[in-house]
């Protein structure tokens, strides 16, 4: 199975938490052990993902964040970390763990995201280990796609073919979005930009479709992603993660 890198050394500027910890440790209902628990949001990413099967977790921090890297060292045995010094962008947060990762292809979950669908990361993961030389990526229909990166894709029944992705365009091709879970060929690590302040992945994964790597979408219903991203829709990322785990009981 793919390592996983998890993206969890950003500012959180519109989190509204001013620095005093990560957003990926903002807590969210989650089943454990039959019962209603309320944990991390990037501890649930990895107990998800351990479910579906992966083994080995890259977790890129600030190397001031010590609160971070206590709990999941204290949590996990299977993390190794990395840091990202200069706050250059999520492509740059990626670019850190080349050296963990090398040429291999890779998981990618943002630290602030999360799938709450079982059945869908377990068919996700197949999926990749059927087809390890192409990009997967998670899709989902939205209102706004002006605001996320976008695909533009042609969707024969299930089968979602992604010829270009484009991020936060004024006039995005379609109005299926980027979930921040990725599966990625060693090709987007390479084409991921060297230098510059706001570093983004999406510029670097459609270099690879440029280049002829096969890249297949999924879309997953809007409501099974959610991110504790933005302050004011925190309440709601707590009222699904909740109905999620209640419907597992």
């Amino acid at each position: 199975m793919p390592k996983c890198v998890i993206t969890a050394a950003g500012l959180g500027k519109r989190s509204g938490l001013d620095g005093k910890f990560r957003k990926e440790m903002l807590p969210v209902y989650d089943f454990r052990d039959g019962r209603i628990v309320l944990r991390p949001i990037v501890d649930c990413i990895i107990t998800h993902l351990m479910y579906s099967g992966i083994e080995h977790f890259v977790v890129v921090l600030d190397p001031g964040d010590s609160f971070t890297e206590n709990y999941l060292s204290s949590e996990f045995t299977n993390i190794e970390f990395v840091y990202q010094e200069k706050k250059a962008g999520f492509g740059d947060a990626v670019a850190r763990t080349a050296k963990k990762l090398g040429k291999e292809p890779f998981l990618l979950n943002a630290g602030d995201g999360l799938v709450l669908d079982m059945d869908f990361l377990d068919f996700f993961v197949k999926q990749v280990s059927l087809d390890p030389g192409s990009n997967h990526l998670c899709l989902m229909r939205v209102e706004d796609p002006q605001h996320y990166g976008t695909a533009d894709c042609v969707v024969s029944g299930d089968h979602v073919e992604v010829n270009s992705v484009v991020e936060k365009s004024g006039n995005p091709p379609s109005n299926l979005a980027l979930c921040a879970f990725y599966y990625l060929t060693g090709s987007v690590m390479d084409n991921i930009e060297k230098n510059g302040t706001n570093i983004e992945l999406t510029p670097a994964i459609n270099r690879s479709i440029i280049e002829g790597v096969p890249t297949h979408g999924y879309v997953i219903d809007r409501s099974k992603w959610i991110s504790v991203g933005v302050s004011e829709s925190y309440i709601d990322v707590l009222k699904r993660s909740l109905d999620y785990a209640r419907s597992r009981l």
